[in-house]
């Protein structure tokens, strides 16, 4: 069921939401806000209109500074008060934390439009792609206030290696988008007035692929990211199995072989029949005559 978020805008653009985040007068991160976020993305997975999501900050500027370490205090507070029971019971509810990806199946994009640092940038870790702003800086500054990030790190390693995340993490130093790019913590530079248009042809190229397809390709990368050689490859092959057996990759496969097995010929078909398979079909199967 569809919320009424009190901490991001939501905007469709056809089949692309995007969702701009907004919690001032210092657009921290919260428990709350955190929460709204994985309902969002909760409702997307769950709207078969909407193929990919896009999260960016309502006000450009300024995105997420960071968790409210106010929260983060209090549960230091209650962990000291705490009996080794309830410490016991406050772990494992820590235990079960969830990330974005956990909840779609669906590609969703971060542009970054402002400074995203602490529990902000490690939200933008756990999205499929990143699209930031050469005006914009990451960061993850929690050694400044005496602790680790709390669920980054993990991410941060398989993105840019051990001695990258060391760095970051050991100095909190703030990470602009170049090197971003250049050390694989970002998928694109952007300059600042063309970010926009960028994430969304990217997005709109990602709407134009097959869901199906798409939700399987994210199954089996991030599946793989935590099994050996040859269980990953076992992942692989059933979801492969899968893929060719729904009717989307039927009509494609059919529609490939049509063109001649040429790619080009195959997208000049869709573009020219207006999107409509059964169009380019019979476009195809007239030049084959």
């Amino acid at each position: 069921m569809a919320i009424e978020p009190r901490f991001h805008l939501v905007e469709k653009h056809g089949p692309i939401v995007v969702w701009k985040f907004s919690n001032p007068p210092r657009n921290l991160a919260s428990i709350e806000t955190m929460e709204e976020y994985h309902q969002l993305l909760e409702d997307f997975e769950n709207d078969p209109e909407l193929l990919v999501g896009i999260i960016t900050s309502a006000t450009p500027g300024k995105f997420i500074q960071h968790f409210d370490v106010s929260t983060i205090a209090d549960w230091s507070k209650k962990m000291d008060e705490a009996s080794e029971e309830e410490l016991a019971a406050m772990n494992a509810e820590a235990e079960e934390i969830q990330v974005p990806t956990d909840f779609t199946t669906k590609p969703v994009i971060c542009a970054i439009n402002g400074p995203l640092e602490g529990g902000g940038c490690e939200l933008s870790l756990y999205c499929d792609f990143r699209f930031m702003s050469r005006d914009a800086f990451l960061g993850q500054p929690e050694v400044n206030a005496g602790f680790p990030p709390g669920y980054g790190i993990p991410r941060l390693l398989q993105l840019i290696g051990l001695d990258k995340t060391l760095e970051l993490c050991m100095t909190g130093r703030r990470v602009f988008a170049d090197e971003a790019e250049r050390i694989g913590l970002v998928t694109r530079a952007c300059d600042p007035d063309k970010l926009e248009a960028e994430v969304l042809q990217f997005a709109l190229t990602l709407a134009g692929k097959s869901p199906v397809a798409l939700s399987l390709i994210k199954k089996i990368i991030y599946g793989c990211r935590d099994l050996s050689l040859k269980d990953g490859l076992a992942l692989n092959r059933d979801l492969f199995i899968e893929g060719i057996q729904s009717d989307y990759a039927k009509m494609m496969m059919n529609l490939y072989l049509l063109a001649g097995q040429d790619s080009e010929k195959l997208v000049a078909a869709i573009i020219t029949a207006g999107g409509d398979m059964e169009k380019a079909a019979e476009l195809l199967q007239s030049e084959t005559h």
